[in-house]
């Protein structure tokens, strides 16, 4: 079921995993119409669609992941189902050298800053932790 952020129990999950390897996060992304900025957002007011303020979201956070090793490797809009179907607008996958990088990002000193953008334009996501087979065309 879509969700806007993890669970306790799935934090605890994730940050407990022994897994101490690079990670692949696949975000399926669900876009409010019209971004909803809080009233005291500098945007706040502003015609702006919920895609357009995960864009400003999604700029900030590869740079605050860029820091530790973090990328985003695709931000994309859906052009259709091809094979089964759904309902997200969007996609986006970040590659981190480990889990503790990814949840560095998290703890950056900007994350509250940048994540009001997140707040005013996704509506729900699913993200899907990997554990990478393949990264950049090699066998891991």
């Amino acid at each position: 079921m879509p969700a806007f952020q993890p669970s306790a129990e799935q934090f605890r999950d994730f940050r407990d995993d022994k897994h101490d390897g690079p990670i692949a996060q696949v975000n399926l992304l669900k876009f409010r119409v019209k971004a909803k900025y809080a009233k005291d957002d500098p945007e706040y007011g502003e015609e702006l669609s919920g895609e357009a303020a995960y864009q400003r979201y999604s700029a900030a956070f590869t740079a605050a992941a860029a820091e530790v090793g973090g990328v985003t490797t695709l931000l994309a809009s859906t052009e259709r189902y091809f094979i089964g179907g759904g309902d997200w607008d969007g996609v986006l996958v970040n590659h981190f050298p480990s889990r503790q990088a990814f949840i560095a990002t998290l703890n950056h000193p900007d994350y509250k800053a940048m994540s009001r953008h997140r707040d005013a334009g996704l509506l729900c996501q699913d993200l899907i932790v990997t554990r990478p087979s393949w990264l950049d065309g090699d066998k891991v």
